[in-house]
């Protein structure tokens, strides 16, 4: 046996000592209620996880939502931006035009 073990063997002797000078109520109450108080323990331990999972995922959510909005901004800059653009190109079409008019006629 390693140290470890002999270490986890004496004090579980130690343990075991103490409890067999508890009265025979306190024993059968710890071994009807442990579990049950062990179970809402983990239940509590677990609901905070979860709780925590839930936050996380909303986080997720709001991050897509805001992505959205961003993306719906990024699309009307856009659509204005190709606008300006039409404009200038019809603008610079109709001076090139100008200037071929009154250069072609002399």
């Amino acid at each position: 046996m390693s140290i470890e073990q002999v270490a986890a063997l004496t004090a579980l002797a130690g343990l075991l000592e103490r409890i067999g000078s508890w009265p025979l109520g306190l024993i059968v109450f710890v071994v009807i209620v442990g579990p049950w108080i062990f179970a809402m323990f983990l239940a509590r331990v677990y609901q905070k996880r979860f709780d925590a999972v839930v936050e996380m995922h909303k986080d997720v959510v709001e991050m897509y939502k805001n992505n959205v909005k961003l993306l719906e901004k990024d699309q009307r800059l856009a659509e204005d931006l190709k606008d300006v653009v039409i404009m200038n190109t019809q603008a610079i079409t109709r001076l090139v035009d100008r200037i071929n008019g009154v250069y072609s006629v002399r």
